[in-house]
């Protein structure tokens, strides 16, 4: 049985580290070791421990249950004096599995869909032994790790032990965890593949010819050969010369034969010999797309995008394999899971607008609390819908609105944004109208309105203004990107945010800005460019980011920095003109018209 190990070890301090070893004598008897030790210097000393460990399990004369019980009653010789360490040790010789642990350590085996914890059948201190089948995983860790993964573990464990070793090498790195003990070793057995090397035929080309390829100086031995036989074997042929002839070129058409169907034969051979392995990858990255896709979507697409490609060239080689066939049906059946992409035609109606007020026509939402806040800017109404009983209150009219263009809620209270009035607030209790900032005539043209935290924020297309409230009211207008954040916020479609402000222009390009200053936002991992984006939703309430990619028809799934995660393909995001997103009930609620529809979030 063939191995594959990889090793995570994360961030360790002289007070207290994680280390890991394995190592090999042969392929039939693999050590490995885990350990965790707290005392001075525990980086070098921890590492000294393991090394001197495994020369002595592979110096001491025994079976593999002899040699590793001894080696871990060397194990108390082997660690500082006083210190406190957790430990596993444990040996793969064919395919048995030993195992023996003191302290905070865990084991586990993926085997097929399950998962099991190995030391939940024995005790610290004792020895485990079991059989280990080809395709298993195991994982051998410091506990300090496995909570670290938490509920992902499983899906870390579908990786290949170079992608497990990269992907959480990089979670760790991105933690800034330290003195947390992390350090894993991640083992996967596979069949040991038979090798099938061609058997060329010998060749004893003319050395005054020069070397011309393959089949030329295969066809050019055996003339030779052919020749030197005719010579030697002269006696036995026809004594006419026609006769002789005849025999010869018989004789030249069979060597030829032969050395044509040997050639053709070895070309088989190489070209079997491709399919398989063009096959095999094609598997690899199959697996390696479907253990990838919620842990790091981008690179699920890449090795999905690959699976294609290489089984696409096996099957240049042999169109009519099965195997290849079934492959090929498999990935294209899994791709959209994959990519946690969907497509739904079904849209049922959450409510029509026309039931609150005639000719009510809102052209954006703004959701908090569980609660909608619409605004018709044509018959200046404001309205609030509770979600959950589908209940409508109307806020307030045009006499206190005034020529109300802009709205947005948070908590109880909506702010608007009135091109005579200024910037209002309308309490949800008792419907008072009182004035955050009366018309600026030093503002630009405003573009869109956010209420939180109690603060409201304007966007400009030339700046971000912010008003804090006050005791008596509200503050004047405040600058909220840096000086040093040179920004152009011309062709900004809506504004939302969350601890950080999102700004979505007309191209598709979203801004975002933390404490004023310039933060990264890139949208990465797409199949397609975003086309005629109509608005976009993000929140202190959702994990993610949603971008209404009207001309692709379908609802972009984002992180709040741009990695792609998913979407959701269907006519009515080509239509609508604004969404909001309730993750906690898995609803997406899309305006267009007087009708705000619905859509499941898986």
């Amino acid at each position: 049985m063939k191995i594959k190990i990889a090793q995570v070890v994360g961030l360790n301090t002289d007070q207290k580290a994680a280390q890991v070893i394995s190592s090999s004598q042969d392929q039939d008897n693999t050590f490995l070791g885990v350990i965790m030790l707290s005392s001075d210097d525990a980086f070098t000393k921890g590492r000294s421990a393991l090394s001197e460990l495994s020369d002595f399990y592979f110096e001491f004369e025994g079976s593999q249950a002899e040699k590793l019980n001894a080696t871990f009653e060397e194990v108390i010789r082997k660690v500082p004096e006083g210190s406190s360490y957790d430990i596993l040790l444990s040996c793969i010789s064919g395919k048995v599995l030993y195992l023996i642990y003191k302290g905070e350590i865990e084991v586990f085996l993926k085997r097929a869909d399950k998962l099991s914890s190995l030391l939940a059948v024995g005790s610290p201190i004792q020895l485990i032994s079991g059989f280990l089948q080809e395709g298993d995983r195991l994982l051998l860790s410091t506990k300090s790790l496995v909570t670290f993964l938490g509920t992902n573990l499983d899906k870390f464990l579908n990786l290949a032990p170079d992608l497990f070793e990269e992907e959480i090498g990089s979670r760790i790195g991105t933690s800034s965890l330290e003195d947390q003990g992390l350090a894993a070793l991640i083992v996967e057995t596979e069949a040991q593949p038979r090798l099938e090397i061609p058997h060329l035929p010998p060749q004893q080309p003319d050395p005054t010819e020069p070397y011309v390829g393959t089949k030329s100086s295969v066809f050019k031995t055996l003339l030779g050969q052919a020749i030197n036989l005719l010579r030697r074997w002269r006696g036995y042929f026809p004594q006419s010369g026609r006769g002789r002839l005849i025999s010869a070129i018989i004789l030249i058409l069979v060597i030829s034969l032969g050395a044509g169907f040997k050639y053709q034969q070895t070309k088989d051979q190489q070209r079997k010999a491709q399919f398989q392995k063009e096959l095999q990858q094609a598997r690899d990255d199959f697996n390696a797309a479907k253990g990838l896709s919620t842990l790091n979507p981008t690179e699920a697409k890449n090795k999905l995008d690959s699976a294609k490609n290489k089984v696409n060239q096996a099957l240049s080689l042999k169109s009519n394999d099965i195997e290849a066939k079934n492959l090929k049906e498999q990935i294209e059946k899994d791709a959209a899971s994959i990519l946690q992409e969907s497509e739904i035609s079904n849209f049922p109606d959450f409510l029509d607008t026309e039931l609150i007020k005639k000719n009510f026509r809102a052209k954006s939402m703004s959701l908090s609390g569980g609660k909608l806040l619409l605004l018709d800017p044509v018959v200046k109404t404001l309205v609030m819908v509770d979600i959950a009983k589908k209940s409508h209150q109307i806020l307030a009219g045009s006499e206190q609105l005034g020529d109300a263009s802009l709205s947005s809620l948070n908590g109880g209270l909506a702010f608007i944004h009135s091109k005579d009035k200024g910037v209002l607030r309308v309490d949800s209790t008792n419907q008072k109208v009182s004035i955050v900032s009366k018309k600026d005539d030093t503002w630009g043209q405003i573009l869109d309105i956010y209420g939180f935290a109690g603060n409201v924020y304007l966007l400009d297309s030339g700046q971000i203004w912010k008003y804090l409230p006050t005791s008596d009211g509200y503050s004047d207008k405040r600058e909220y990107l840096s000086k040093g954040t040179k920004v152009d916020l011309t062709n900004s479609l809506r504004m939302q945010i969350e601890s950080s402000v999102y700004v979505l222009k007309s191209g598709g390009e979203i801004l975002r800005f933390t404490r004023g200053d310039k933060d990264n936002f890139s949208v990465g991992g797409l199949d397609r460019g975003i086309k005629d984006p109509k608005s976009f939703f993000v929140s202190s309430d959702t994990d993610n980011l949603y971008l209404l990619d009207s001309g692709n028809s379908r609802l972009l799934i984002l992180t709040k920095t741009g990695s792609f995660k998913g979407q959701i393909r269907g006519d009515k995001f080509a239509q609508a003109t604004d969404l909001v997103v309730d993750e906690k009930g898995k609803k997406v609620y899309l305006l267009e018209g007087s009708k705000i529809y619905s859509v499941d979030l898986k």
